[in-house]
């Protein structure tokens, strides 16, 4: 398990502190309030399930978790919930998380023509 720590809370949570627990498929995680008892998020690495997915990344963003320049390149989760009885994930606003530090920002990656609810089909 890894600890991350959001800059701010994602949006519409008052959590900031989460565990990063893997779980037994492949780039999917939970992630589990440590300041919010109950709550939690499933997570998707993106790679592994929407292969065609590669945002432009907002280097403020970036910055606000420590990356900088020519720093390590972010985590990058995409949250996963059901709607209409279909797995989706939200493309449009994504975790990043500093691999070091475990600092971590949820994106809102506006302009780029990104899915709030893309169906998953697994690569």
């Amino acid at each position: 398990m890894t600890t991350l720590t959001f800059v701010t809370p994602p949006p519409g949570l008052a959590a900031r502190r989460f565990e990063l627990v893997t779980e037994p498929a492949d780039g999917v995680y939970t992630l589990v309030a440590l300041d919010a008892p109950g709550l939690t998020l499933l997570v998707l690495d993106p790679g592994l399930w929407v292969p065609d997915y590669s945002p432009a990344l907002p280097a403020t963003d970036l910055e606000r978790i420590g990356i900088t320049g020519a720093g390590p390149d972010p985590v990058v989760l995409v949250v996963a919930g059901t709607h209409d009885g279909t797995l989706s994930v939200n493309l449009l606003a994504p975790v990043l998380v500093h691999p070091d530090t475990g600092a971590a920002v949820q994106t809102v990656l506006d302009g780029q023509g990104l899915d709030i609810r893309r169906a998953l089909v697994h690569a």
